[in-house]
């Protein structure tokens, strides 16, 4: 075991073995059913609903018993990524954990600490027979990542509690209190096939950072699957080259790291094709040096000239710029909260089946008439260049209350135990708050973490000692 000399010992023993579990976003039953089973070995009513949403609900602890119940919330689907490298089969395998005592992470994958560190808080709470708290009612949910779908279906007319503690949180010290609303859009374009003759070339963007679209998105890091758009149609402008197929990307709400085309280039245009690619890799680099340094586009030859099946050139040409067209990134900054973004879009997953191109965008806005025009802009681009589009996985912003005991309790809590007060944030990511908030009239809620960096990539990294601060935090809390 990776993790079995950190503290809390407790906390890190569960995050282990949900670790062990594959759980991406659509592949949940193991962990799902884990839950499930977890609960009833230790005798707590437990609900899984048909989307594989757990409810477990606890007593209070002696002397605790009648005070009101608390929620804890969290997700247990994770993004899975991993390096080009790596061997793991995601949907069937666990992750190699990693730690140097001070971080902790999984080799050549993401960690899933967002939010697998939640459900681990909330396992290692219900487990103990010491930990005094009042009744809870610890509620997981599926598919955040992809859509918030676990929350948008689940049924909470059976809690009693109506304050909530979402734990989705990336930042110790932080409290959020609000987020934006969101959505997914999906885009597809369909093209005729032909045969050409020509060399097969892989063209390949690399080496970016990538990350969280919604809390990096401000960074303007480089979105691989924009990039491999440009240098398409750049390479286009210089020779006749066909597409084959184009995907980048694995998740909407992940900046895409990496993304590789396949394109027939007729043999008299190689060398232009390759000038053409260089060329676009010079800009783009000039363009990231800050941002995005390592940003690298490649092109390998994939198969010696012959007949190939490809899109026709028309067809091709369409797709690419269409892609170049569309929006990408921060639309609007917040002119109320200072450095915060009010309006985004990130084009997180390109993939070819068949005869057709799919898009997938991530929308987000804390101002919902935003959030409205940023979708039909996207739509009015890929009606106008041929494709038809549908909106899915639409949830709510937060809004801020301006009055929350669960707040001021937590803010009381927090300045007696380290002397200064917590920062209180809105922020552009989604949280299950705003939809969870229309289920359960007046609920009270606030959303805290440890301090992760670089979650949804594989650099991702879960601080040891933010995560034992926070356990001691919560329980102080809920104490």
């Amino acid at each position: 075991m990776a993790y079995e000399n950190l503290q809390p010992k407790e906390v890190f023993h569960f995050f282990e073995e949900l670790c062990n579990i594959p759980h991406g976003s659509g592949n949940l039953q193991k962990i799902s059913d884990y839950l499930v089973s977890f609960a009833k070995d230790r005798n707590l009513e437990v609900i899984q609903d048909s989307e594989l949403n757990v409810i477990i609900k606890a007593p209070g602890s002696r002397g605790y018993e009648d005070k009101e119940p608390v929620i804890l919330q969290g997700h247990m689907d994770m993004v899975a990524v991993k390096e080009d490298s790596c061997d793991i089969d995601m949907l069937t395998e666990g992750l190699r954990c990693k730690t140097d005592g001070e971080y902790v992470w999984a080799e050549g994958t993401s960690l899933g600490g967002d939010d697998g560190i939640a459900v681990a808080y909330c396992l290692a709470l219900l487990d103990s027979k010491e930990i005094p708290h009042p009744p809870l009612e610890v509620v997981i949910t599926t598919n955040e990542e992809t859509g918030m779908f676990g929350a948008s279906a689940i049924d909470l007319s059976s809690l009693k509690g109506k304050k909530m503690i979402n734990i989705d949180n990336e930042e110790e010290g932080a409290f959020i209190t609000s987020c934006a609303g969101g959505a997914r859009v999906y885009s597809d374009f369909s093209f005729e096939k032909e045969n050409k003759t020509g060399v097969l070339y892989e063209v390949k963007v690399d080496g970016l950072l990538g990350g969280h679209s919604g809390e990096m998105i401000k960074c303007g890091r480089g979105n691989a699957n924009h990039i491999l758009a440009r240098t398409l149609l750049n390479a286009m402008d210089a020779a006749e080259i066909s597409l084959v197929s184009i995907e980048g990307g694995v998740a909407d709400n992940a900046i895409p790291s990496g993304a590789v085309a396949k394109v027939v280039v007729p043999a008299e245009n190689v060398v232009d094709f390759k000038e053409s690619v260089e060329q676009t890799l010079e800009e783009v680099k000039g363009e990231l040096e800050v941002k995005d340094p390592n940003v690298n586009i490649t092109c390998t030859e994939a198969g010696a000239e012959d007949n190939y099946s490809c899109a026709r050139f028309e067809d091709g040409r369409m797709i690419v710029s269409a892609i170049i067209s569309l929006p990408d990134g921060v639309q609007a900054m917040s002119a109320a909260v200072e450095g915060l973004v009010e309006t985004s879009l990130n084009l997180g997953i390109i993939k070819t089946e068949d005869s057709s191109v799919t898009l997938e965008h991530s929308v987000r806005s804390s101002v919902e008439s935003s959030k409205n025009m940023l979708i039909k802009k996207v739509a009015t681009i890929v009606t106008t260049f041929g494709g038809t589009y549908s909106v899915s996985g639409q949830y709510p912003g937060w809004k801020y209350r301006q009055h929350s005991e669960l707040r001021d309790h937590m803010v009381k809590v927090y300045e007696e135990m380290y002397g200064k007060s917590p920062r209180l944030m809105a922020i552009h990511a989604g949280l299950e708050c705003g939809l969870l908030s229309e289920k359960i009239k007046g609920l009270d809620c606030i959303s805290i973490g440890p301090d992760m960096q670089d979650i949804h990539s594989t650099k991702e990294k879960l601080s040891v000692k933010s995560a034992g601060n926070v356990w001691e935090y919560l329980k102080a809390v809920l104490k």
